[in-house]
C-alpha cells in the first residue's frame, strides 16, 4: 500500500461510519475499504470518476450509503446486479461486506469500468465482475445468473420506470430491485406509479439515512405481481 496513504488516516472514520451504520469492523474489511478509498482517490485524480475531492468525503459518502443498503438486503440473496454502478457504489462496496454474493457491476463508461477490474485485482476478489455494458434488449451482462439476479440495485440510473424496464427480464421470478434515492423520492414516484402498477410493479419505500453525515436515504423497493 502507497506510505503516502497512511498519512490519510481515515480508519477512525471509517470505524466510525460501520459502528453507526451496524457493521462489524474487521481488520480485513477496514483494510480493504481504505485500498479501495485510495484507488479511487488516486484515479479521481487524473480520471474523473466521482465529483467528490477527498478520502474522507468519499468514504462519508460511498460507504455510508453503501451502509444504508446492507442492512435490508433479504435473506437468501446470492445474485446481485449493479446498474450504473460507477465508482462501484453499491456494488464493489457491498462486495467486501458481504464475499458471500455474487455480483456484477455495469457501466456504460468504460473507463469506469476499467477503474474497477482494478480494484477486484488489487484487493484479490473472486465472484464479482465489472462490465463496460449498457443494458438494453441486445446488451445483456455477460455474467447473467441462470434464473436471474436476486437484486437488482441502482444508485446512478435515473427514473423509476426506466430502471423497472432494464431490470425485468435479468430478475429472478422471486427478484427485487432496489433504487437508491434521496429525499424527493415521493414526487418522483407520484409521477411514475401509474407507469409502473400497470407493468406489474409493487411498490415500497424504506426512509432511512446514512451514518455519520446523516443524509436522508430512501430505498424504493420494486417487486413484480
Amino acid at each position: 500500500m502507497p506510505t503516502c496513504l497512511a498519512n490519510q488516516n481515515i480508519e477512525p472514520l471509517l470505524h466510525e461510519l460501520l459502528k453507526e451504520g451496524g457493521a462489524t469492523p474487521s481488520e480485513e474489511l477496514i483494510t480493504n475499504l481504505r485500498v479501495y478509498l485510495w484507488e479511487l482517490y488516486s484515479w479521481n485524480r487524473r480520471i474523473n470518476l466521482t465529483g467528490l475531492k477527498t478520502m474522507e468525503e468519499m468514504a462519508v459518502k460511498h460507504v455510508g450509503d453503501t451502509l444504508t443498503l446492507i442492512r435490508f438486503l433479504p435473506e437468501g440473496v446470492h445474485h446481485v446486479l449493479d446498474i450504473g454502478t460507477g465508482p462501484g457504489v453499491p456494488g464493489l462496496i457491498l462486495k467486501l461486506f458481504r464475499p458471500d454474493l455474487e455480483i456484477v457491476l455495469i457501466d456504460a463508461i468504460r473507463k469506469k469500468a476499467s477503474f474497477l477490474n482494478t480494484v477486484i485485482a488489487i484487493i484479490g476478489l473472486t465472484g464479482i465482475w465489472a462490465e463496460h455494458c449498457r443494458v438494453g434488449p441486445k446488451d445483456i451482462p455477460r455474467h447473467l445468473p441462470p434464473e436471474g439476479f436476486d437484486v437488482i440495485v441502482s444508485q446512478a440510473v435515473g427514473p423509476l420506470d426506466e430502471l423497472a424496464r432494464m431490470a425485468r427480464p435479468l430478475l429472478s421470478p422471486n427478484g427485487l430491485v432496489i433504487a437508491m434515492k434521496g429525499p424527493k423520492v415521493d414526487e418522483e414516484l407520484e409521477g411514475k406509479m401509474g407507469y409502473l402498477q400497470r407493468h406489474g410493479w409493487k411498490t415500497g419505500i424504506i426512509k432511512t439515512q446514512t451514518p455519520v453525515s446523516s443524509f436522508q436515504r430512501n430505498l424504493v423497493v420494486l417487486r413484480r405481481y
